[in-house]
């Protein structure tokens, strides 16, 4: 799965569209966030919240020369989840440099302690290896779900959902709510013409 660099909107075309753009994505973003205790969050990626992403940064870059379009598409792309599985990026809830500084070597290997469970059954994070622009708040990673299909039919079909992390120097653990469960599920379905 890509992006399609037809797609982004640059230049005035998205100034344009830009306010109801960003509406729609912190709308969306919001559905597809998952608060892990009080320092961490996980927001679970869709085309559509990496084409947002794309085309803003497209505009903090002042980018609209087509060829460098698509290699941001084709960057954002890479952060797309394979059939099947899911996507998202982990972010600290830490605004102050000299804090986050502090909790970063703390946390080290923090991102290879989330992991889901979908009706009991556990799904460990992959890490994926990215590298953002420094502009905005940087995430700490890049993480993959891999689901089996008995997952992937349970998610669906409504069973508890829990995101969780484990790690030697902080712990949490949070069920999806309803209307997460219900969003993040639609990235489970099969796209038309695929098969289950």
């Amino acid at each position: 799965m890509s992006l399609d660099p037809r797609d982004l909107r640059v230049g005035a075309s998205y100034e344009r569209a830009r306010a109801d753009a960003r509406s729609d994505a912190i709308e969306l973003r919001r559905r597809r966030r998952v608060d892990l205790g009080d320092l961490m969050s996980v927001v679970f990626e869709s085309p559509e919240t990496l084409a947002a992403a794309a085309e803003e940064a497209l505009r903090s870059e002042r980018v609209e020369d087509a060829e460098r379009v698509k290699e941001e598409a084709g960057r954002f792309g890479l952060l797309l989840a394979p059939a099947g599985g899911l996507a998202a990026t982990l972010f600290l809830e830490v605004s102050d440099a000299a804090e986050m500084a502090s909790v970063l070597p703390e946390l080290e290997g923090i991102a290879e302690s989330v992991q889901l469970e979908v009706d009991g059954s556990h799904v460990p994070a992959t890490v994926f290896p990215f590298h953002a622009a420094a502009t905005g708040a940087a995430p700490v990673a890049y993480l993959r779900f891999e689901l089996t299909a008995s997952q992937r039919e349970a998610w669906i079909e409504g069973a508890r959902v829990l995101l969780r992390v484990v790690h030697p120097r902080y712990s949490a653990s949070t069920e999806l709510s309803d209307e997460q469960r219900a969003t993040i599920a639609a990235d489970l379905l099969p796209a038309a013409g695929e098969r289950p």
